[in-house]
C-alpha cells in the first residue's frame, strides 16, 4: 500500500527526475574522456601534388587542400597515379578517393 501512495506523491517523481538530471549533468565530469578514433602516429602519409607546379609532396592524410610548404598558398591537393603518363596528377577530395579504394598510404 505504502508504494502506491508513494507513486501517487509529486515530491517522489520531483526527486526522481532531479536525481536523473543531476546524474546526466555529473556524469561527464566523472567519467574518464574517450580517446580519439585516430591516434596522431596512425594518420598515414599520402602523396600531395601542387595545382601550380605538378611538385609532388609526401604528407600527412589531414586536410583536402594543404599550403605548399615554400610559398604557403594552398596549393597542394591529394594525388593519384597515373601510370599511362607515368605521373602523379590531382586526384578528387580524400573522402571519394577512400570511397574507391585510391587513398593509400606511401611506401
Amino acid at each position: 500500500m505504502m508504494l502506491k501512495d508513494m507513486a501517487k506523491d509529486p515530491r517522489f517523481w520531483t526527486a526522481v527526475v532531479a536525481s536523473t538530471v543531476a546524474a546526466w549533468l555529473v556524469a561527464p565530469h566523472l567519467l574518464p574522456a574517450r580517446p580519439p578514433v585516430v591516434s596522431e602516429n596512425e594518420i598515414s602519409e599520402i602523396r600531395y601534388v601542387c595545382r601550380e607546379t605538378g611538385e609532388v609532396f609526401s604528407l600527412r592524410a589531414t586536410a583536402a587542400v594543404l599550403p605548399h610548404p615554400v610559398t604557403g598558398e594552398s596549393t597542394l591537393v591529394p594525388a593519384v597515379y597515373d601510370a599511362r603518363k607515368k605521373r602523379w596528377k590531382p586526384g578528387p577530395p580524400p573522402d571519394v578517393m577512400h570511397r574507391k579504394g585510391l587513398l593509400r598510404p606511401t611506401s
